[in-house]
This record gives C-alpha cells, structure tokens and sequence, in this order.
C-alpha cells in the first residue's frame, strides 16, 4: 500500500534535489527535466492514494516502472540498457524473486537524489587551457568580472546575446554549458537542449587545445559540419583571480575561408601558367644575345639587355609567388638535416656586401660564440636572412648600418635580430606588415621599394613551420628591428613537407 505519506517524502526529496540543481547550473539539463516529470506523477500519485487507499498491485508495479525509466532517462542511460534493466525487473515481480514493489516504490525515493549527483560529476570536466594557458596565449583572452558567474547572470545577459552574430558559448567553472545563443546554434547545428548542461569538450571536439594541456597548434580554426569555424576562448575570473567560466565566441567563416582559398588557387595556377612562356622569352633572348655577334651596334645590344634584365626581373617575381604559395599551402620542399647557422649568417652577409656598398650603406656582425646548428633546412634558414636583411637595405638611409646579431638562449633556441636606423613603419602600417602583398606607401625619395610584397609574408610562414617566432620593434623615422626565434631542436616535423617544381633560373 502506498500512503500519502510516502508521496509526501518523494516530493519533498524531488524538490531538495531541483534545488541542488539549480545552484549547479543544471536548471535546464535532462536530469532537471526528469524531477519536473517525476513531480507530476507524485502528485497525481498522492491525490490517487487518497482515492484509492488498496490499489491494485499490478498498478503499483506499473507506476513505478515509469517513474523508474523517466530518472534512468534523466541520467542519461541508453534506452536500450534502461528497458532490459525495467524488464529484469518486471520478471522479477512474475516469479517473486525481490521484493520488487519495495524496491520500485522506496527505491525511488533514495535513487533520486543519487542520480542527480551521479549525473553531474559524471559530466564535469575541468578546463584544460587554463593549465597550459601561457602555451595557448595566442587566443585566451581573459576577463574580469564581480561576484560569480550564474545562470541568473546568463539570463539577464540572454536578449543580448540572442543579437549577435557570432555565436557565444558560455560555461561555468566546471566546463558545463550554461547558455547559448542563437547563432551559435546555427553555426554548430545542435539545438539549445542538446548542449545545455554537457560538457563543452563534447560540443567542441574539434576546437584546438581545448581537450589538450600541451597545445600543439596555434590554429584558431577548425572544421565542424562542413564548415569552417574560427573560435576563441575566454577565460573569466573574478576579483580574487579565481576562474568562474569560460566563454567561446564562434564564428562561421566559411565563405571568406573559400574565398581566400580561391584567391590562392589562382594565384598559383597563374604563376605556374606564367612560367612556360616565360621559359621561352628567356631561351630566345639568350639566342638572339649569341647571335647578334661582334658586329651588332651599342641600340641591339642595349635592346637585349633590357628585355634580358626585365625577363630576369619576371622570373624573380613569378618564383615568388610559387614560393609563397608553396609555404602557405604547405607545399614546400623540405630536405631533414641541420644548418650551421653562424656559417649560414656570414656567408648570407659577404653576399649582400655588395648590395649593401651599392646603396652606400654597410652590414655589421654579431654572432655568439656559442651559437651552433640548428635543425632545419639551410635553404629556408637562408630565405629567411636574405629577405630580412635586404629588407633593411631596402628601407635603410644612405650612409647607414644594418646591424645583424645572432645569440643563443639556453641549449634550446638561436634568436637571430636585424635591424636599420632607416625610416621605420608607420603606426598605422604596423598590424598588416606581414600580410601578402602589402607594401607601405612612402614618399620618402631615398626608399628603394620594389617587389610585390610577399617578402615578411614568406618570413613568418617559414618561421612559423619550424616552429619559431617572429616580431618587430619599430620607431618612424628611426629604425626597424626584426627578431626571429628558432628552436636548435625540432619537437615535430616542420608543416611544409611536400616537394614543390624547382623554380626557374635567372
């Protein structure tokens, strides 16, 4: 016989348990579903108790299965698993193997608040960047904030959220989801209810470093649903410093993603088209230069030689594009093995004298003495020097000194400067220097721009797959200083792996 006291209990323990629940965020998860439902039939159970003081067994059995296989559901159990274990138990009432009807009904009401707690610490997950968040500085950025985050707090924030564009993950200290947005709906293709309440790991498998303490790419980007999804994480502490959440903004950058991939096919296949006539110009000239003889007259030998040197120039510009292309798709050759870097500085510095004393200026070296090899291909470490040092002549002043000094850092990385005393970067150019193809306007007569741009785009891409870094220190009118940094030893195999055609010769 079940009492009204009994359903008296079972609400009293649903309500203490939703309780529980809201304080843990929870208000909004399956578990928190379950109790509602489970509230419903405890009252109706409580009003039929009055009406039907004997029931009928068989109604008991039935009663409690349902109530049963709603909190199996609310914790999360698979229906197939929570079906076999109700049917066991019906079996168990036909032979009178337990005491069934205890277990159903009293059961219920030690089990509710069981599952809860069994529901919300099998779904909390810590927040693994926080650990590595100097390795991952590239995209946490954190704020600040007063008091604890909450689900009030979310909901008195939702209108605004529900207007933006880019969609808005928010979770609480324990790495649950408390809130999303519409967008962010959109851009993941889950409903709210299928993400409220689980862990963000499980939403975002494919987001970087969030599942990783060791981040092994600085990619903000990944793929999701066919889409491209750029995404940031946002770590929230409160006064005392202590972390009260995260927040991930997302964003579907699909079709900007194609564009630029659009953009970078062409460009490819244009350079690539570019280099069989090219190719012909280039052998043709060269026979006509041979034919021409001793008795050609100083205007044809003028002729050729312009079209020879604007031929050379061609060349040098559609290698670049291949070069470029070739390092941002992560085609590059790469021959393994180790480049003696202060050899590689010097003999990059002994071929830029001339250049240099051209333009009436000099280099000056700095190596340390401790300075030795580097695992990476000499080739790419040469680029690197050849292009940041001529970028200094480039841009230097008459009369003035381009400054290279290498050193080493503890057993683990060369750190390579260059700089002039040149005319420097403007502010306003400062954040787009290593865009492609971007070349400051500068009226200054003594600047002997040229080339298409390409040359800091290329440094940082080769910087970057060996798994360096990259940066400036500039005053306008005064001076650059570009500082490069390189691991002496590889933690993995650089990106550009795939061999590339060789380039044409000059």
């Amino acid at each position: 016989m079940l009492y009204p006291q009994y359903f008296t209990l079972r609400l009293i323990i649903i309500f203490i348990t939703a309780g529980w629940l809201w304080q843990q965020g929870r208000q909004r998860s399956r578990m928190a579903a379950a109790l509602l439902v489970l509230t419903v039939l405890a009252t109706v159970g409580l009003v039929l108790s009055f009406a039907i003081p004997e029931p009928d067994p068989r109604l008991v059995l039935g009663w409690g299965l349902l109530a049963w296989g709603i909190l199996l559901w609310g914790v999360g159990l698979r229906w197939v698993y929570g079906l076999a274990l109700l049917a066991a138990v019906a079996l168990f009432y036909a032979f009178s193997l337990l005491p069934v009807l205890d277990l159903l009904t009293w059961g219920l009401v030690t089990a509710v608040p069981l599952t809860a707690v069994i529901s919300v610490q099998r779904k909390k997950v810590s927040i693994p960047p926080i650990i590595a968040a100097e390795l991952a500085s590239g995209y946490l950025h954190p704020v600040s904030m007063a008091g604890h985050i909450s689900a009030e707090m979310v909901n008195s924030e939702h209108p605004i959220l529900e207007c933006l564009t880019d969609g808005l993950l928010v979770c609480g200290r324990h790495g649950l989801i408390m809130s999303v947005n519409q967008a962010a709906t959109v851009i993941l293709g889950l409903p709210e209810d299928k993400m409220i309440g689980r862990p963000v790991t499980e939403i975002l498998v494919h987001f970087p470093q969030i599942d990783s303490e060791e981040p092994s790419s600085n990619a903000r980007t990944f793929a999701m649903n066919g889409r491209t999804i750029q995404g940031q994480m946002n770590i929230i502490y409160n006064a005392a410093g202590s972390v009260q959440g995260t927040v991930f903004v997302l964003r579907d950058i699909t079709v900007e993603f194609q564009a630029r991939q659009a953009a970078d096919s062409f460009l490819t296949t244009v350079s690539h088209e570019l280099r069989t006539p090219l190719t012909a110009i280039k052998g043709y000239t060269e026979l006509l230069e041979s034919s021409l003889g001793s008795e050609a007259d100083q205007t044809q030998i003028m002729f050729v030689n312009t079209i020879q040197r604007n031929v050379a120039r061609m060349v040098q510009l559609v290698n670049s594009l291949i070069f470029a292309s070739s390092v941002k798709g992560g085609r590059l050759e790469y021959q393994p093995g180790y480049a003696d870097l202060p050899q590689l500085i010097r003999q990059i510095v002994r071929e830029m004298e001339p250049r240099a004393a051209k333009v009436n200026q000099r280099l000056e070296l700095e190596i340390d003495g401790r300075l030795g090899q580097i695992e990476a291909d000499p080739m790419h470490v040469a680029t690197i020097l050849e292009e940041l040092m001529t970028n200094g002549l480039k841009y230097g002043r008459d009369g003035g000194i381009v400054r290279v000094t290498a050193n080493r850092e503890s057993d683990e990385f060369a750190v390579v400067s260059i700089s002039d005393d040149g005319i420097g970067i403007a502010e306003e150019d400062q954040s787009r220097i290593f865009e492609q193809f971007f070349r400051p306007e500068y009226r200054d007569e003594q600047v002997r721009t040229g080339g298409i741009g390409m040359g800091l785009s290329i440094v940082r891409a080769l910087v970057e797959a060996y798994n360096g870094r990259i940066w400036f220190e500039s005053i306008p009118n005064k001076g650059t200083t570009f500082t490069f940094i390189l691991p002496t030893r590889q933690p993995q195999k650089p990106a550009p792996l795939a061999p590339v055609a060789a380039p044409l010769q000059n």
